[in-house]
């Protein structure tokens, strides 16, 4: 899609029921109850004037019947909690991607300096926080962004969420995409700033553009310089407003969450985003944060009560109602029959903990299995050491989950990091880019006790070589590492003995000696 023309629709038609859905998991990932509480309640309502019908509980809407989208009577205290499991989700699978970091590997020492100089500069933390994004939105954009000012010496890697995003995606491969971001949000007015990439010809390049419009409507353009958010641009385009890339490509590099799309697969636009781990899982968010509500008022209503007859009370005087001392001893007989209660009557609900906790684990386990985790992922038992093994067989839906998105994100990170070595090259004299090779770290590594016992195996059977037997136990080490640990267990083995002359010599089974060396030996001289 070009660049929007004055008095589009923001955001576009085509885009709409995306950008619907980053507002529902943007709301959940973010967590703030207000926030959750106004996309739901205004979901399906034109105006901003609550219905009778859904304050009565009727279906204005299908997502009115949540917990979420009940409004609260405006003289009634909003007891409502949300518990972050949603955030947590995302958090959860962007470290189980990232929470060691990849190997990249060059051909080219140079290159290889320039790649490792990448990854220690800011590379693994950004893919950590992009990872986190495109769990919550489907997609994520990497982006190196030059900044002589910030970085004199390299592209700055960045990550941009999918709300950010308008793309254009042809047979799975991004072509074209419009970066925006609000600098101003007040009285009505917006003020967005567009950055819209693409190659013609053969030339990359951007554009970018200022619009002053309501939140609905882009509004009509204005010069870059009268925004001072926007000033930076103004240096950068020529007199038809681009900046030159200098590359041949694309500078933006889209990664996909998970696949296949099951909500928009139908649209043309839709079609190819990526899979949130938030889609589906909506209503089980809600539904827990139901049940933790449920909990907590159970637990403010199991708060010990007493009723107290009038006899205990001690009046205020006229006007200012009476009050129980606790503290008092001595009370005045009361005359009674026997069988009546005319003393202190303490009140204790019960508080449903088992009940609720239950229901909250079993919410919680159906929502990870529906985005691909296991719940001893998210930290639900498996406190007991255990082997890798046994954590293979625990976590196993959660290690197929972690293949598929090192699948989705290994082109990805071999495509950024040869984008940002070619923009290194052309702006700040960078080495010859290369696209690196990615190398994904072992999930779950064995104790070293279970290594030794293996090696102990191997070694007894004879089955393996002693550079072997280095390389399982250092799996990371190089090939000069490995030698030279080689070259030192063989320097620390004691030379071989040639034991079998002496045993045959036992034996007797030793050569006859030579029969003149005999008649020497037997000849004594005289004395």
């Amino acid at each position: 899609m070009p660049m929007p023309t004055n008095g589009s629709e923001w955001p576009p038609a085509a885009h709409a029921p995306a950008y619907q859905a980053y507002t529902d998991w943007d709301a959940w990932f973010v967590g703030d109850p207000a926030e959750l509480a106004d996309v739901y309640q205004r979901r399906g309502v034109t105006t901003h004037r609550i219905r009778p019908s859904q304050m009565a509980g009727g279906l204005v809407g299908l997502l009115s019947r949540w917990m979420w989208g009940q409004p609260v009577r405006s003289d009634q205290r909003d007891t409502r909690l949300h518990v972050p499991v949603p955030a947590d989700l995302a958090a959860t699978s962007a470290g189980m991607l990232f929470s060691e970091a990849p190997t990249l590997t060059c051909k080219s020492t140079a290159a290889q300096d320039a790649v490792d100089q990448l990854a220690a500069t800011g590379l693994t933390v950004m893919l950590r926080h992009a990872a986190e994004l495109g769990s919550v939105l489907g997609d994520v954009y990497l982006r190196p962004v030059v900044d002589p000012e910030i970085s004199p010496t390299t592209a700055i890697p960045t990550a941009v969420p999918a709300d950010a995003v308008i793309p254009t995606i042809r047979w799975g491969k991004l072509v074209e995409a419009t970066l925006w971001s609000t600098l101003t949000d007040s009285g009505g007015t917006v003020v967005r700033l567009l950055e819209h990439h693409d190659v013609v010809s053969g030339v990359g390049r951007i554009e970018y553009r200022l619009f002053e419009g309501t939140p609905e409507n882009l509004g009509r353009p204005i010069p870059l310089t009268e925004h001072p958010d926007a000033e930076w641009a103004a240096a950068l385009v020529d007199a038809d407003g681009y900046q030159s890339t200098g590359l041949d490509r694309l500078d933006i590099v889209r990664v996909a969450n998970a696949g296949p799309q099951r909500r928009w697969r139908k649209l043309g636009p839709l079609k190819y985003h990526g899979r949130s781990d938030f889609d589906g899982n909506e209503p089980l968010f809600d539904r827990i944060d139901e049940v933790w509500t449920s909990w907590m008022q159970d637990i403010r209503n199991g708060r010990g009560r007493i009723t107290v007859p009038d006899y205990m009370l001690q009046s205020n005087g006229r006007g200012a109602g009476a009050t129980w001392d606790a503290d008092r001893e001595v009370y005045s007989a009361v005359n009674a029959l026997p069988d009546q209660n005319v003393g202190l009557t303490v009140t204790q609900f019960a508080i449903r903990h088992v009940e609720h906790k239950a229901t909250i684990d079993e919410l919680m386990q159906t929502a990870m299995r529906h985005a691909g985790l296991s719940a001893q992922t998210l930290g639900e038992e498996g406190d007991v050491a255990m082997t890798a093994t046994e954590a293979h067989a625990r976590e196993r839906q959660s290690f197929v989950t972690q293949g598929d998105r090192q699948n989705s994100f290994e082109p990805g990170i071999a495509d950024y990091t040869e984008l940002h070595l070619m923009l290194d090259a052309i702006h700040f004299g960078g080495t010859t880019p290369e696209r690196p090779s990615v190398a994904w770290p072992d999930g779950v590594a064995e104790s070293p006790e279970t290594i030794a016992r293996t090696l102990q195996l191997v070694a007894a059977a004879e089955a393996a070589s002693t550079r072997t037997k280095v390389m399982m136990l250092h799996p990371d080490w190089t090939p000069e590492q490995v030698a030279e640990e080689v070259a030192e267990i063989k320097g620390d083995q004691p030379a071989p003995v040639e034991v079998g002359p002496a045993l045959g010599a036992l034996a007797g089974n030793g050569p006859p000696a030579d029969e003149g060396q005999g008649d020497e030996q037997e000849e004594q001289p005289e004395e």
